[in-house]
């Protein structure tokens, strides 16, 4: 039963990277993306860090969206522990190239991010804060 849940995580994580930073529908003007404008604001980046946050994350789709279509002109699924290795290499890349980009603070309360956005994606989001009387 853990490794069908463990898949299908896999697939959900790969497919919010990729679907994260999707160009907008026709009609719409361009921006950053949730996703850029959520960490711009999170961490409190600059427009150059922005720019450049936006422009890693857009190579690391790319990169994705690469390796998911070699995996299906094989015709085969990658293991489980394929999987896993593969969203544990992007994770430490996407940390790599942002170390270049980001304070420490910045840096750090991004791997906090990155820690929450996992266990989250493991348990579930955390109990919502009691109503107030």
């Amino acid at each position: 039963m853990k490794r069908p849940t463990f898949v299908l995580l896999v697939v959900l994580c790969t497919a919010q990277l990729a679907f994260a930073q999707q160009p907008p529908p026709p009609g719409h003007p361009p921006h950053g993306g949730p996703r850029v404008e959520m960490l711009a604001q999170r961490l409190g980046l600059d427009d150059a860090q922005t720019a450049a946050v936006k422009k890693i994350l857009e190579q690391q789709r790319a990169q994705a969206q690469t390796e998911r279509k070699q995996f299906e002109a094989t015709g085969q699924r990658p293991t489980p522990e394929e999987m896993r290795a593969t969203f544990e290499r992007h994770d430490q890349e996407l940390t790599q190239a942002l170390s270049a980009v980001l304070t420490p603070d910045q840096l750090t309360k991004f791997e906090a991010m990155q820690a929450e956005r996992r266990e989250h994606m493991r348990h579930g989001p955390p109990p919502a804060p009691p109503a107030a009387q």
